[in-house]
């Protein structure tokens, strides 16, 4: 992350800058002053925390729904709400969640929120996106891709993907949809972008890879045999902060919340402001190590299956009865969205039913975040 801190650092001059020549950084607002703005000078009508404050992202290195965090803090967006931002970088879920003391909010998708709320008490704030680029890949010359369908060529073969993510997910599913399962094949547990390395040297049979690095590998020559958009899963991705954070800081995840899904907004509003959108994410797989280009990351956002922030609100507020009929009480919308990959999970076994309840029963999926914030969207328009 040295260089998004030596980002932060050429920023904060060029934000000095703007007071003696009027140069500064391209678009957005910013906060040039040592005094908070007011509501009414910010990008979104939000009200600045009263002093600064540092707020650290868990940061999902290459992936379009960590988007919004990185397109505002280099806008100004958090600046201007008197809010600093540091990074801690990932590439897959459970390693964030083994490090969550070391971050206040992330965005990151299912099987990590499962994960970090079965081990530390993580709480599920928003949903963020569907990861529909969640895709399998095998090489042209081989049987997969000759007959991809025929549940044969998949016996026995080895099969490179970050165990306990997405990714296990979309594969197995894929494998559920032949009639086949998990003890057919050989799972080789490898984070996305030294597998793409290792798929592209020889080793494995079949990879699976996702975001900017999916489509690294089809632009690369491999033939993507299936993924989530094609498989039909719910593969939510969601917000999600630590204890901490949602007892000790949270005015500053209140409005982390409500940057999170009007950056989305605005991007969204002109196509100027999508072109932006689109070269800071460059920006940003450049300086993560991601290999990408304007092309991929076009695409990328072309997908992303980000709420408005009326939905995320709406998500997060409505109840509806349990898809399986197993909780004793009504669910939330997005907590029926999460148990679906959950449940998933139990039925490979690697939760229980004991792990099931003890989510409902603790609330991790907490829409206080979304209760408060919708109150402030109301008053500022956004929500009807």
């Amino acid at each position: 992350m040295i260089m998004k801190k030596l980002l932060s650092l050429v920023l904060s001059f060029a934000l000095v800058c703007t007071l003696i020549s009027g140069c500064g950084p391209k678009g957005g607002g910013g906060n040039s002053s040592n005094q908070p703005l007011d509501a009414a000078e910010t990008t979104f009508g939000l009200t600045p925390l009263p002093e600064r404050t540092t707020l650290t992202i868990g940061f999902f290195s290459g992936s379009a729904h960590s988007m919004p965090w990185y397109i505002a803090d280099r806008m100004g967006f958090f600046d201007e709400l008197n809010i600093d931002v540091e990074y801690e970088s990932f590439i897959g879920g459970p390693a964030m969640m083994e490090a969550s003391a070391s971050w206040d909010i992330c965005d990151v998708g299912a099987p990590g929120i499962l994960n970090g709320m079965k081990n530390y008490d993580i709480q599920m704030l928003g949903l963020c996106d569907n990861e529909y680029n969640t895709a399998l890949f095998v090489r042209p010359d081989s049987p997969q891709a000759a007959d991809p369908t025929n549940p044969e060529v998949w016996k026995g073969i080895e099969c490179i993907l970050p165990t306990g993510t997405t990714l296990q997910y979309m594969f197995l599913s894929y494998l559920q949809s032949l009639g086949l399962s998990a003890d057919d094949v050989t799972i080789t547990n490898m984070d996305v972008t030294p597998a793409l390395t290792a798929f592209n040297a020889g080793e494995g049979d079949a990879l699976c890879v996702w975001n900017a690095v999916a489509y690294n590998a089809e632009d690369s020559g491999l033939v993507r045999i299936t993924d989530v958009s094609e498989l039909g899963i719910n593969n939510v991705c969601g917000l999600a902060a630590t204890k901490d954070a949602m007892e000790n800081k949270s005015d500053l995840i209140d409005l982390a919340w409500m940057v999170y899904y009007l950056t989305w907004d605005w991007c969204q509003q002109s196509e100027d402001n999508m072109a932006q959108a689109v070269e800071l994410y460059v920006e940003s797989c450049e300086d993560e190590g991601v290999v990408s280009n304007e092309s991929i990351c076009q695409r990328a956002l072309d997908i992303f299956a980000c709420p408005s922030p009326s939905e995320a609100v709406s998500v997060m507020t409505t109840e509806e009865e349990d898809r399986l009929s197993l909780a004793d009480r009504p669910l939330l919308a997005a907590e029926n969205d999460l148990l679906e990959t959950m449940d998933f999970f139990i039925s490979i076994g690697s939760y229980t039913e004991e792990d099931r309840t003890a989510i409902l029963d603790k609330e991790l999926v907490n829409s206080s975040v979304a209760e408060r914030c919708a109150e402030t969207l109301k008053t500022l328009g956004y929500l009807e």
